[in-house]
């Protein structure tokens, strides 16, 4: 009988012994592999279950465990999240997989489970599928299948899917559960029934996870029948006010119980029923992130034998009581992180001290503890993890602590720091450690480390693992000194500063060192040649540490044979090091942001690369040098100049993310080179040339799927690339700014792909009309198809057909006919832009009533007519309304109001009529009030001075607005106020006194008076004064001198005198375009802009400029004044200006030489004024002049050559100068010399008998004086007039002197 026995234990052998040496069970491989294509979205699953010599044992692939003994399946690894615990917090992370990769987070498309594809594996113990996106099983093919085969299943992991109610039956038949992971799902607790009441049924289920679910207060009775619980997590769950213990007290096993992330007040009154209370194995409670305050620790007393108490995240503060805490005697994990507690205070007895003997975790942090909290803990001689934020103004003393000798982690705050209080920075003496023999771990943020000899060098930290400094002071040698930490493994240095020059001897000796971070800390540039001897270093990180060398001569990092991440994002300079080649283990490679050049030739033998980002640097020439790298995932060479085609990429067949945005790249619009890539899910490559490549892969199909492709900006194409038509994934589209030739609305893009969110279609000369897909397409949410030729109508099924749409934009088409109503349909809609279209009729109402969700809506530039709105209005949400250019009647509606959201209001050049509205004073979030051009009257409101403190585009110019300007009107956030063309009247008092950010100001064309007020000076960002038109008096302000940044000054056709100053001065900085334009609030993806307009004469013609050209332009206008005196050399001070108009006013003297500096003007008239002298015939230097006037002077001598620009001047330029002689003019210079300032006086036949002309000159003035004097005499009104403006002439003179 044993003889049998022995050969049946032989035979089992045998096969148990052919199943190791031949690795995995057959069949069990043929499952994975038909298991593959479900979750072949996981980069494991997709690289390492394949067939093959190499890979013929399935048990060695990736995320698959088997039986060492029996080569069985035990554990499948299909999950795509991970948890990551803080307390009983916790946060989820996508893929194991440490590659900085976002493939997880952005590709989940739903799709239902086969759950009998499992049932070969009848061994499997653990199976985990979180983050998949699934909704649910397939039907006739749930979790009931596995309940007769997988007999051995004792873990399930379902998270992060999209599972509800439905399953829960037939998860209920797998009895052989111990954990159930649910957490992130769509349950309830609505159904007593059929819901989680169900798993009840699991009598071995000892993890129970239902986080992240809907399940609110309601869930509580359904869990009474868990009675084998162990560990219930039910964080944010939406349970509120009171959650009863006693609800769990049934669980009579359970030891873990989490209920954060709630709003839980109260833990109900089982304190006071403490013979009641079952929950005697309860060892871990996690209450973080819920609305406790100080009575909650009274009350967990009566739970005996809690062990771990997270309370983080609470309604904590002001003081705690010891006894309080001593009463958890038993506790060894602590976290009261983040609430106001400031002090442990003595309740009965005077107890002083907590006593929690048996505590090893403890966090204070984010609390308002100061340095007396140390001696409460002094006696916790157990500890082993103490973090802690103090407020200080003192030396922390660590004296206190010297208990604590067992303490292996320490992570202190100095809040003082991170509250900005000014003069109250931590102090901490690093001797102080000294008493902390065993420490790992240790944290220091926001503290001024300091003492005579660093404790670093002491060598009495010689345990220390971790070393983390943030938004510190470090002494000088900190960085050096840290070699004597021979153990130290990872050192992260953020934000610090160093006391005096960081003093680097030699290279950093940190033998053990495997992470170094420093990040916000200024270096010396030969940093990097001194972290050489760091064998072990796996991950360096440097950024914005203010290294500006060259990498040439920072080869230290060259030595590091182990390294695998590197990072360095500062201003570097040059090319790559050669000694590049010799880091053959790295694999992930950051260099952005830098100012590196040159060519990759050095990357050639970096062959285990998976992730390589270069944007942003000056790198140059060709990509071949990366043909090798077939490990590469990731590829960011954006911003470069890199040039040539992309040929080198065919071989990268692991890529999955391809960016080659801003460069001189060639690629053709096929994508050819990249047909090979498989695994190429993204690609950005905007603002290249995208070229038509010759079709001669049109028999080829692509063999990616892709899911984002952005190739906007810069070519001209045939048709849309064939590959377009055979992708089913997309997700983003981007082909904006490619010429596709009058190409039609490409529909089969929006029916191909259904999970298509975003499409941007903009500027690609496509025509015809725009069409609808057949079925809805319900995912499409991002719409751009501007800038185009499309016509007809827009179809009136666009809200059936796209009903998700978030942001439309239609502009700048040929649109016709009204706006249909099912837009009104689009309660998503966040921004509608259908201007610069051709439509017609009325606003629909539907769109203003359903369109809730509104925040931009642009209808500019249409033909819409009627009334802006009706009384059914229901965009409140609305931020930017955009009505210009119009046929809108009728007054501002009442109904906006209501926008108490409102930044922009445009509604110019419309037919606008009665009061401007005085409710929008009210609106205290506008910040552009754009209404020009329309038949607005009245007043501008008093309200108006309520918006003050955000207003910064004012523009009411061209309608009928009167009376003055409110005194009070004086916003401090304005940069343009646009009022030309009103009735505005009076004098400018203090309307715009304290504007200082002013950069427009036109109020030209009104009847304003009084003098042009000193305050102006005080504008500093002031760059155009525009007060043409008006009736100022007195001299031009000297205060104007005073304005660095003045481009443009108008103040022509007013009643100024006196002298033009000489100071003045005219800047040519050009604006940029963010200042001139009138910027309205952002949309998700686009904005919108409206440009300020202004108006002057140039070039003998009135124009108005605006936005980019307005920019460009300098220049000053004082025409028709009454300003007196001489053009002064000073004028050379204008070196760069672009037009000078001095005509109609009262100038002497000479045209000064200096004028022909003046190298860049285009404009200069100064006609109609009296001075004398000579052209200066240096003049001819101008060459950029346009147009040019010194008509009407007593200008004397010869004319400017003829040459370059003077010869296109005509006779019109000179006329009225009775002494100029040459050409233009009919009158010829004598060859004799040049003439004379005074004209010859003729003895015969002159043309002016001179003693005539004396005699009458005489007799014509005795006749003046003596009438005036009659006149004075008989009318003694007039006399008291004219005597008064003598005595006022007199005084302005004296002033002026003055």
């Amino acid at each position: 009988m044993m003889l049998n026995w022995s050969w049946v234990a032989l035979v089992a052998f045998l096969l148990g012994g052919w199943c190791v040496c031949e690795g995995c069970w057959e069949h069990e491989k043929t499952a994975l592999l038909q298991l593959k294509p479900f979750f072949n979205h996981i980069e494991d699953v997709e690289n390492y279950w394949v067939e093959g010599k190499q890979s013929s044992d399935c048990c060695k692939w990736k995320r698959v465990e088997c039986n060492t003994s029996t080569g069985r399946v035990m554990r499948l690894f299909l999950n795509l999240t991970y948890t990551t615990t803080y307390g009983d917090l916790e946060y989820t992370e996508d893929d194991y997989d440490t590659e900085y990769d976002d493939y997880a987070s952005e590709e989940r498309d739903y799709w239902h489970l086969n759950a009998s594809l499992f049932l070969p594996f009848e061994e499997l113990k653990s199976l985990y599928l979180g983050g998949n996106s699934i909704p649910g099983c397939v039907a006739s093919q749930g979790f009931e299948r596995l309940s007769s085969k997988l007999e051995k299943l004792e873990i399930l992991d379902l998270s992060y899917n999209n599972f509800n109610d439905s399953i829960l039956a037939s998860l209920s038949q797998l009895s052989s559960l111990k954990s159930l992971n649910l957490a992130v799902n769509q349950f309830t607790a609505s159904n007593p029934t059929d819901g989680i009441k169900r798993l009840s049924k699991l009598s071995k289920l000892e993890t129970l996870d239902l986080r992240g679910n809907k399940l609110e207060n309601n869930i509580l009775p359904h869990l009474h029948d868990f009675t084998s619980l162990k560990s219930l997590r039910l964080q944010n769950c939406g349970l509120k006010l009171t959650v009863d213990m006693l609800e769990f007290n049934n669980l009579i096993n359970l030891k873990e119980l989490y209920l954060g992330e709630n709003k839980i007040e109260s833990l109900g009154s089982f304190s006071q029923r403490k013979e009641q209370l079952r929950l005697i194995k309860l060892e871990v409670l996690g209450l973080s992130g819920n609305l406790f305050n100080n009575s909650i620790f009274s009350s967990l007393a009566a739970l005996s034998n809690l062990k771990f108490l997270h309370i983080s995240l609470n309604k904590l503060k002001g003081p705690i009581h010891v006894k309080d805490l001593n009463g958890l005697s038993n506790l060894e994990e602590l976290d009261m992180s983040d609430n106001e507690v400031n002090d442990f205070v003595p309740s009965q007895g005077n107890e002083t001290k907590l006593k929690l003997m048996n505590l090893k975790v403890l966090d204070l942090r984010g609390n308002l503890f100061n340095s007396s909290i140390l001696s409460s803990l002094s006696r916790l001689s157990n500890l082993k993890s103490l973090s802690l934020g103090l407020n200080s103004s003192e030396s922390i003393d660590l004296e206190g602590l010297d208990a604590l000798n067992n303490l292996e982690e320490l992570n202190m705050l100095c809040n003082n720091y991170f509250y900005n209080m000014e003069g109250m920075a931590c102090s901490l003496s690093l001797q102080s450690l000294d008493l902390f023999p065993l420490l790992k771990t240790l944290s220091v943020e926001g503290f001024s480390l300091n003492g005579t000899k660093t404790a670093l060098k002491k060598q009495n930290l010689t345990s220390l693992e971790e070393l983390t400094l943030e938004y510190s002071s470090l002494p000088s040698n900190f960085i050096q000194d840290i070699g004597a930490l021979t153990s130290l493994k990872n050192l992260r240095v953020y934000a610090c500063e160093f006391n005096g020059n960081l003093n680097l001897h030699g290279p950093l000796d940190l033998k053990n060192l495997e992470s170094l971070e420093i990040w916000g800390t200024s270096l010396e540039n030969n940093f990097l040649q001194k972290i050489g001897a760091m064998p072990s270093l796996k991950i360096l990180r440097i950024e914005g540490c203010g290294l500006n060398g060259t990498l040439q001569n920072s080869q230290g990092f060259c030595e590091l044979p182990n390294l695998q991440f590197l990072f360095i994002s500062d201003k570097l300079t040059g090319n790559l090091p050669e000694c590049f080649s010799n880091l053959t283990s790295l694999e992930n490679l950051y260099l952005y942001s830098n100012q590196l050049s040159g060519n990759l030739s050095v990357l050639e033998s970096l062959t285990s690369l998976r992730t390589l980002d270069l944007s942003s640097n000056q790198f140059s020439g060709n990509i071949s040098a990366l043909r090798n790298l077939k490990s590469l995932r990731t590829l960011d060479l954006s911003s470069n100049q890199f040039s040539g085609n992309i040929s080198a990429l065919r071989n990268l067949k692991s890529l999955r993310r391809l960016t080659l945005s801003n460069n001189n790249f060639e690629i053709p619009s096929s994508l050819g080179p990249l047909f090979n890539l498989s695994k190429l899910r993204y690609i950005y490559a905007d603002n290249n040339t995208i070229y038509d490549e010759t079709e001669t892969l049109s028999l080829v199909a692509s063999t990616f799927q892709l899911k984002s492709i952005s190739l906007s900006c810069c070519g001209e194409v045939e048709s849309f690339p064939r590959f377009l038509y055979h992708q089913h994934d997309l997700e983003s589209v981007d082909l904006s700014n490619i010429n596709f030739k009058g190409k039609q609305f490409p529909i089969w893009l929006l029916e191909s792909n259904i999970n298509l969110y975003n499409l941007v279609l903009a500027n690609n000369s496509l025509l015809g009309h725009f069409e609808l897909p057949i079925v809805p397409h319900m995912e499409l949410s991002y719409l751009d198809i501007s800038k185009n030729s499309f016509n007809g109508n827009i179809p009136n099924e666009i809200g059936a057909k796209l009903p998700s749409l978030s942001f439309l934009n239609m502009s700048k088409n040929n649109f016709g006919a009204s706006i249909p109503v099912s837009i009104g349909d689009l309660n998503s809609l966040d921004t509608l832009d259908l201007s610069n279209n051709n439509l017609t009729g009325e606003v629909p109402e539907d769109l203003a009533i359903g369109c809730s969700s509104l925040r931009t809506l642009a209808l500019s530039n249409n033909s819409l007519q009627g009334h802006m709105f009706s009384s059914n209005f229901n965009l409140t949400n609305l931020e930017v309304l955009q009505l210009d250019g119009n046929n809108f009647s009728g007054r501002i509606p009442d109904c906006l109001s209501n926008c108490s959201f409102l930044s922009t209001l445009d509604v110019s050049n419309n037919k606008l009529s009665s009061d401007i509205p005085r409710w929008i004073g009210n609106m205290s979030s506008l910040e552009n009030i754009v209404m020009g051009n329309n038949h607005l009257e009245g007043p501008i409101p008093i309200e108006f001075c309520q918006l003050n403190l955000n207003l910064q585009i004012l523009d009411i110019s061209s309608n009928n607005i009167s009376g003055s300007l409110p005194s009070c009107l004086s916003p401090l956030s304005i940069t343009e106020v646009h009022l030309s063309k009103n009735k505005l009247r009076g004098p400018l008092t203090d309307a715009f006194v304290n504007s200082t950010q002013l950069v427009t100001l036109d109020l030209s064309h009104n009847q304003l008076t009084g003098n042009i007020p000193i305050w102006v000076g005080k504008l500093s960002q002031l760059s155009h004064l525009i007060l043409n038109n008006n009736h100022f008096e007195g001299w031009i302000p000297l205060q104007l001198c005073r304005l660095d940044n003045l481009s443009l000054i108008h103040l022509s056709n007013n009643n100024l005198s006196g002298k033009i100053p000489s100071c003045l001065k005219i800047t040519t900085s050009h604006i940029s375009q963010e200042v001139l334009s009138f910027p309205a609030a952002m949309s998700p993806r686009g904005s919108f802009s409206i440009e300020g307009q202004i108006e002057f004469t140039r070039k003998n013609r009135s124009d108005s400029y605006k936005g980019r050209v307005l920019s460009y332009l300098s220049g000053i206008d004082l025409s028709c004044n009454h300003l007196t005196g001489e053009i002064l050399q000073e004028v050379k001070n204008f070196q760069n200006i672009n037009f000078l108009n001095l005509s109609h006013n009262s100038l002497t003297g000479p045209i000064p030489p200096a004028v022909s500096e003046l190298r860049q003007i285009e404009s200069l008239d100064l006609s109609y004024n009296n001075l004398t002298g000579t052209i200066p015939p240096q003049i001819v230097r101008l060459t950029f002049l346009v147009s040019f006037s010194v008509a009407n002077n007593n200008l004397s001598g010869s004319t400017p050559k003829m040459t370059a620009q003077f010869a296109l001047f005509e006779e019109s330029s000179y006329l009225g100068n009775p002494f100029l002689c040459g050409e233009p003019l009919p009158k010829n210079c004598t060859t004799s010399g040049p003439s004379s300032s005074k004209p010859k006086v003729s003895s015969d036949n002159g043309l002016i008998d001179m003693d005539v002309f004396y005699v009458s000159f005489v007799v014509a003035y005795v006749m003046v004086v003596l009438t005036i004097a009659s006149v004075l005499y008989i009318n003694p009104h007039w006399r008291r007039a004219w005597f008064y403006h003598i005595e006022l002439l007199l005084f302005s003179g004296r002033l002026y002197s003055a």
